[in-house]
């Protein structure tokens, strides 16, 4: 062999010859070549991996003409070509080019021009699996315009304008198993298109105008597995619209008009693993919309922009249920303890990052024992009810360093995880969403309007509204009634209900209270004042503010009564203590009692009027230094220094009487004894020397027992903490200060 084919090392005597890789590849490349025939200029020709729609391997003789700006199909391609990419090119039309590459299996002319599918010159390529047509100009699909690809298995003409498609655009296609329709401008979907193709598995028909289905629209596809209607305008699903759908194991409704979950639709689906109703306007999950899915095993109901609560019994008998996401809904703020029912056993994850709840119900983690980890990131997280999150304490957090508190205010911002366990935030008092709840509302006459009322609290809290007139509804029946969730609606809206509402919730731990205005047909809103509160005294242990509300500018200015209110609460808040208290309508001051010396508070009062927005007043005092005085009659007594005096007098009293008896006994031998004496004499009371405060205190406390002002919550003093106990002590009578 000759040595410029052979390396060879001459070593004496000894002769060692290795190949000359570089042009053994050459050789192979000729080979290749000769076997592909010619490789048209800037294309690559090669031998990749392929793999059939079976997801079974092969090895294909592949020409790669993608991106190259082609406005014809490249000349003398091999015979034995097996994959053609031509994507990203300027090509509109197919000719004779073709006719000779009888093997081929794949052909893609995605991101063409082409704008007839007559344009395509296809009908001798009885071998080709797949078919590539995306993002063409193609607008129309005629009857049998496809029939002789009898072996297509994939067919993609998605990202089209297609508006037209014959009923028997199909025939043919017998063995098709994937088909991608998605992204046109069809505006029905027509049964008849799909009789053609009884092996179809996967249909994706998405991004079409389509408004509303048809009773057994896809009734002819009966081993169809998955079906993507996302993205389309569908307002509605027919009872029936999936009948004969019986091996359809993957659904999705992303991104549609859906103002409820269709769940008669649904019932037809007995193999249904995965649904998708992302991103749809429904406003609840209902009872019932989600039963007696036997396989369902995810569930996403995500990006929903409308979505405030989840009711009762909205989960039951999902047997398989793996996981479910319920994330990014901005509204979603309330989720009930019994929304999980009956057979849900096997959820392990659920993810409920990106809402507005501020807590998940303890009921909620004893109805799924098979969960294990959990998303809650991003959410208002109330901290001070944690006899509600026991539950978490087996579960694995998912972005744990991400998931914090919100409220209370002293633990707003920490890790929820250092939190949990802290037994001096288990009061859980009603709080009402404030985001969900307008300010103002403008109706027409005769209009339905649901105001809704959304609160966390545990216990469960009750709810009743008071209508602008003064009026407490509690009644589900009425023009003006209250809907079993707590909302308040109000049928055929007249102008006389133009004013007011307010939301009162309350529960064992405490009260909250929200208003909204309604204005009917165009009623102009009253003129509203200013709420100015004001303190009046303030003392180490108390604190006297008063109020008014001013309408007008100017010198000109008019005091609105308080017994113009509807409702007044005065709220009393800062680290260590949070009170609120009903406050009578006919007064305009208020003493607040039980404080601690020296000490910053945020007093609020909050007033609503009828046919007026409610109105809040605050502003920050600092209690006085403890200070030994007090008021006796308007006078001013020094406490200590009394008690100091009368402590005196009475040691020295005490003193003189035993040496005076000591003296009697010893000098006049009268055979009296001391004991004889203070039977004989009379003796002192004790409180002639210290004045009967004890008493008064005592007197005091039995009082305060029988008090109906609601008592201030203290955080409970923990290891690094330790806060003195608030004494309850009514500031307009006469006490001793304690030390």
């Amino acid at each position: 062999m000759s040595p410029h084919l052979l390396g060879v090392r001459m070593d004496g005597a000894t002769h060692q010859t290795r190949p000359c890789l570089p042009l053994m590849l050459i050789l192979f490349q000729l080979t290749f070549f000769q076997s592909m025939g010619f490789c048209p200029p800037q294309c690559v020709c090669e031998t990749r991996p392929w793999f059939t729609p079976q997801s079974v391997y092969h090895e294909a003789k592949t020409v790669d003409c993608n991106d190259l700006l082609l406005t014809r199909i490249p000349e003398n391609l091999s015979v034995d070509t097996q994959v053609l990419l031509l994507q990203s090119n300027k090509i509109s039309q197919l000719g004779w080019e073709l006719q000779e590459l009888t093997n081929l299996t794949e052909l893609d002319l995605s991101q063409n021009h082409f704008q007839s599918i007559e344009d395509l010159s296809v009908s001798n390529l009885s071998r080709l699996i797949t078919l590539y047509l995306e993002e063409n100009q193609l607008t129309e699909l005629p009857d049998y315009c496809l029939k002789d690809l009898e072996n297509l298995e994939e067919l993609y003409i998605n990202h089209n304008q297609i508006n037209l498609i014959g009923p028997r655009a199909f025939s043919g296609l017998g063995k098709l198993l994937r088909l991608h329709l998605n992204a046109n401008r069809l505006s029905i979907i027509d049964p008849r298109w799909f009789q053609d193709l009884p092996n179809l598995e996967i249909l994706m028909i998405g991004e079409n105008p389509v408004t509303s289905l048809q009773n057994l629209n896809f009734q002819p596809l009966g081993r169809l597995h998955s079906l993507v209607l996302a993205g389309m305008e569908l307002e509605y699903i027919p009872e029936n619209a999936f009948f004969g759908l019986d091996y359809l194991e993957s659904l999705s409704f992303f991104d549609n008009r859906l103002t409820e979950v269709p769940k008669e639709a649904l019932k037809n689906l007995s193999l249904l693993k995965f649904l998708d109703l992302n991103k749809n306007p429904i406003s609840r999950i209902r009872s019932g919309d989600f039963k007696d899915m036997l396989h369902l095993e995810e569930l996403s109901l995500n990006s929903m922009e409308d979505l405030e609560r989840i009711d009762a019994g909205a989960f039951k008998n999902l047997p398989e249920l793996v996981k479910l996401e319920i994330c990014n809904n901005p509204w979603l703020t309330y989720l009930d303890p019994d929304s999980f029912v009956t057979n849900v056993g096997s959820l392990k994850t659920i993810l409920l990052n990106n809402n507005r709840l501020p807590m998940v119900p303890q009921k909620v983690f004893k109805s799924l024992p098979g969960l294990t980890e959990i998303s809650l990131y991003s959410n208002p997280l109330r901290c001070d009810c944690q006899n509600n999150w026991k539950g978490l304490s087996s579960l694995r957090l998912i972005e744990a360093q991400a998931t914090l508190c919100t409220s209370p205010p002293l633990v707003s911002g920490h890790l929820f995880q250092e939190i949990q366990g802290q037994a001096w935030l288990n009061r859980c008092p009603p709080l009402i969403d404030t985001h969900s709840f307008p300010a103002q509302l403008h109706l027409s006459k005769h209009q339905l309007v649901t105001l809704t009322c959304h609160a966390s609290g545990n216990p469960k809290p009750e709810i009743y509204w008071v209508t602008p007139h003064g009026e407490r509804v509690t009644g589900s029946s009425g023009r003006v009634r209250i809907r079993p969730e707590g909302s308040l609606q109000i049928m055929d809206t007249l102008e006389e209900d133009s004013g007011s509402y307010m939301c009162q919730i309350w529960n064992s731990d405490g009260t909250d209270s929200k208003s909204v205005v309604i204005h009917v047909n165009g009623t102009q809103e009253q003129e509203v004042g200013s709420l100015m509160m004001v303190t009046k005294r303030v003392h180490s242990s108390f604190v006297v503010v008063e109020w008014k509300i001013l309408v007008g500018s100017g010198s000109s200015t008019n005091v609105l009564a308080p017994a113009q209110w509807s409702s007044a609460t005065m709220r009393i808040h800062n680290p260590h203590i949070s009170y609120t208290a009903k406050v009578p309508l006919e007064i305009q001051e208020y003493n607040l009692t039980h404080l601690q010396p020296s000490t910053k508070y945020e007093v609020c009062l909050t007033v609503s009027v009828l046919s007026r927005p409610s109105q809040q007043s605050c502003l920050n005092v600092t209690t006085k230094e403890p200070s030994f005085s007090i008021t006796v009659a308007g006078k001013p007594v020094s406490i200590a220094l009394s008690a100091a005096l009368a402590s005196l007098i009475a040691g020295l009293c005490m003193a003189a009487i035993i040496i005076y008896a000591g003296y009697h006994l010893r000098h006049k031998s009268c055979g009296h004894s001391l004991k004889k004496y203070m039977q004989r004499a009379s003796f002192i009371p004790l409180n002639e020397f210290y004045p009967p405060l004890i008493n008064l205190w005592e007197a005091e406390v039995e009082k305060e027992k029988e008090s109906s002002l609601e008592q201030p919550t203290l955080i409970p003093p923990q290891e690094e903490k330790t806060f003195p106990t608030v004494g309850q002590i009514d500031t307009s009578k006469t006490y001793m200060w304690q030390p």
